[in-house]
């Protein structure tokens, strides 16, 4: 039996199907189940006998949703490309113009100099802040290609802990490991990119007295992997998980957005996937699976 929401739009179906007197249409859709969104292409044919009697209608599910966020992806890497060529050429002489205008004026000015002090200090630094974010641009526009090699995930995921443990007294971190995990071939230079990304987000989310737990289990029958990144804090509206993965969407203010996107495209060149769903009582869990082979 059909769910009440999915049962609406089935319906909706039939009646454009009638209004349109053809025997076939085609209709976009994005349909939820449970915590994933899909975006869908719905082929809806009508079956009809020899004699013209209707017998039903044959319904042919298109998923698009890996293919519109990979057409996505590759437009934002040219914005990406475009923003960081267009940036990055003026910003270094309107640095080395502040910091000459501060060397040679600044002892000078001595009745106003903590504002000129002031003025071309504000410069310097956001000139930097803006190389950073252009930095950002160049590294998500050329993403460089994984490079597989053998490797502990386990390992990985430890010396990572390790680093967030002393760096953050105030939160408890916690690390579950299946013991049957093996090693097996990924890159470990940007699979340990995604865990950092996943747990500076955790920690930004808890704050102080946060709990935030990595878990990683072994599927041997289906040869997968599981990496899962939870944490206690206040979780993600519904409405924004479905861009929460797509470039220079971010739910923090200081956020570039370019994070998780990064950690979809590393995931995605390994063959594997990346989800988000809500965490019980409250809070949120990031869910990688990665093939072994």
């Amino acid at each position: 039996m059909l769910h009440r929401q999915h049962q609406a739009v089935l319906n909706n179906f039939y009646a454009e199907l009638d209004r349109s007197g053809k025997g076939t249409i085609e209709l976009p859709l994005r349909l939820k189940v449970r915590d994933a969104s899909f975006s869908l292409r719905v082929n809806m044919t009508r079956l009809v006998d020899e004699s013209g009697k209707e017998l039903g209608v044959v319904l042919v599910f298109d998923n698009l949703t890996e293919l519109e966020k990979a057409q996505r992806m590759a437009a934002w890497r040219e914005v990406a490309r475009r923003i960081a060529h267009e940036v990055k050429n003026p910003l270094t002489p309107i640095q080395l113009s502040a910091q000459r205008l501060r060397k040679r004026y600044l002892d000078k000015l001595a009745a106003e100099g903590d504002i000129f002090d002031v003025c071309t200090r504000t410069i310097i630094n956001q000139v930097d802040e803006l190389k950073r974010l252009v930095s950002e641009f160049s590294n998500f526009a050329r993403m460089p290609a994984v490079q597989k090699s053998m490797n502990s995930l386990r390992d990985m995921a430890e010396e990572s802990m390790v680093l967030f443990r002393e760096g953050h007294k105030n939160i408890r971190f916690e690390f579950v490991c299946a013991e049957n995990l093996p090693r097996f071939p990924f890159d470990l230079k940007q699979m340990n990119r995604v865990l950092i990304n996943l747990l500076d987000n955790a920690v930004a989310a808890v704050g102080d007295g946060g709990v935030i737990t990595v878990e990683i289990s072994v599927d041997e029958i289906q040869k997968q992997v599981f990496v899962e990144v939870r944490d206690n804090g206040p979780g993600i509206r519904d409405e924004d998980k479905h861009h929460l993965f797509e470039p220079y969407f971010s739910t923090k203010k200081s956020g570039t957005g370019l994070g998780l996107a990064i950690a979809s495209t590393v995931v995605a060149d390994h063959g594997g996937y990346i989800r988000v769903k809500d965490n019980v009582p409250t809070g949120v869990r990031f869910i990688i699976e990665l093939p072994l082979a």
